[in-house]
């Protein structure tokens, strides 16, 4: 394995305190061309070329692709066109609103910096931001404002782990991790509960490793269902601190069960694209009976993952049992999500109960070692990256 570079593209120096950043490319997936941009707090400049340009607060600035260069103007004045532009913050209190115009999409609110320079046929827009700053803006994206602080500082400690693991994803692009779910979830700062930020400042720097010192997979989904699954029966790769283990936790959740009717003639067509022959098949050979995760559904001598039945039919879980109702076929299922490491919704009821937040990374992720991950690699540097290129959900 490669050991893991901590690290990120820009190290910035505010006038409060030295602290790492890290690269996100936002709206990646986006084919961007004009942002309107306004300062909500702390003290911004615009720097490109040898210029810098002082903004006040509430300032309305559009950026904005032109060929292979960025314009820039206010609502009065062409202020100049670069081939980089930064937008940069002076203070511990940076937060900028960004609106993007073409296309037209909600505005979103950010922390800490702004850079924009045209790649990939697009207005590539990066946010250069504190990594707590970050890590909380993922929280408060994947897990929602109204869970207890012991369960954000367990989420934080895997979205922590997940992007010190995966810094480098996106290298040869220019930046560390972008905004979609195959890196994790990132919508802006966290606004909805200042829970959320203080639980991300009281694990700063903590991360999981397992039992060879290497970061964690920080698998996690909403609703296990009452087990979690093997790591290995979902991806190609195993990992011996992802294994099934019975949970209780999310039962009785909104997410913990569910049901799904499919027309018999749509069950009958997919089963036939499997290369199950279903001319000599009964009501009596469809059922299938779940009590505890099972990987595979087998019928007429054919197999098919239990994943592929999910993927088609867009079902919450492959956790389920089939039975046949009114000449359709019954699903019920348990869970929502991969069923991967941490339950949300198990973590939750944990920390309602009074568990701390090493108790339910323990319960969820087997043999793993919660340790600071910055003075660790200060004293050992066999701390190693993650060759694994799975999405923490």
């Amino acid at each position: 394995m490669k050991r893991l570079l901590i690290l990120f593209l820009l190290t910035y120096c505010t006038s409060v305190a030295f602290s790492q950043k890290i690269s996100i490319s936002l709206f990646n997936s986006q084919k961007n061309q004009t942002f309107v941009i306004t300062p909500v707090s702390g003290n911004y400049s615009i720097i490109a070329g040898d210029k810098t340009i002082p903004l006040s607060l509430n300032q309305i600035v559009y950026v904005s692709r032109s060929g292979d260069s960025v314009k820039v103007r206010d609502m009065v004045t062409h202020l100049g066109t670069w081939s980089r532009v930064s937008i940069v913050g002076q203070t511990d209190n940076d937060v900028i609103r960004m609106n993007s115009v073409v296309p037209s999409m909600p505005a979103r609110i950010y922390d800490d910096n702004l850079t924009f320079y045209v790649d990939f046929d697009r207005l590539m827009t990066l946010n250069i931001i504190d990594l707590d700053k970050y890590i909380a803006g993922v929280v408060d994206a994947e897990a929602g404002p109204n869970a207890q602080p012991e369960f954000y500082k367990a989420q934080a400690l895997l979205v922590r782990t997940y992007a010190l693991g995966h810094a480098d994803k996106h290298m040869g692009e220019g930046f560390n991790l972008c905004d979609e779910v195959h890196c994790q979830a990132y919508k802006g700062k966290s606004i909805r509960n200042e829970k959320i930020l203080q639980a991300t400042k009281d694990t700063h720097g903590m991360v999981a490793v397992d039992e060879e010192n290497n970061l964690i997979v920080g698998a996690f989904h909403a609703n296990c269902g009452g087990q979690t699954a093997n790591s290995g029966d979902v991806w190609l790769t195993s990992h011996s601190y992802l294994t099934s283990i019975m949970d209780s936790y999310c039962k009785g959740q909104p997410s913990s069960q569910w049901e799904v009717r499919v027309p018999m003639e749509e069950w009958v067509k997919f089963l036939e694209s499997k290369g199950v022959k279903t001319s000599n098949l009964t009501a009596d050979d469809y059922p299938f009976v779940s009590k505890e995760r099972r990987y595979e559904y087998k019928i007429n001598g054919v197999i098919i993952p239990t994943g592929d039945i999910r993927s088609y039919f867009k079902l919450r879980s492959s956790f389920f049992s089939i039975d046949v109702v009114s000449n359709s076929i019954r699903i019920k299922g348990r869970g929502y999500g991969h069923g991967v490491g941490l339950c949300q919704d198990g973590a939750m009821q944990m920390a309602k109960k009074g568990r701390l937040y090493p108790d339910i990374i323990h319960h969820y992720y087997k043999g793993v070692r919660i340790t600071d991950y910055f003075e660790t690699v200060e004293q050992d540097s066999t701390i190693l990256h993650i060759d694994e290129n799975v999405a923490p959900h």
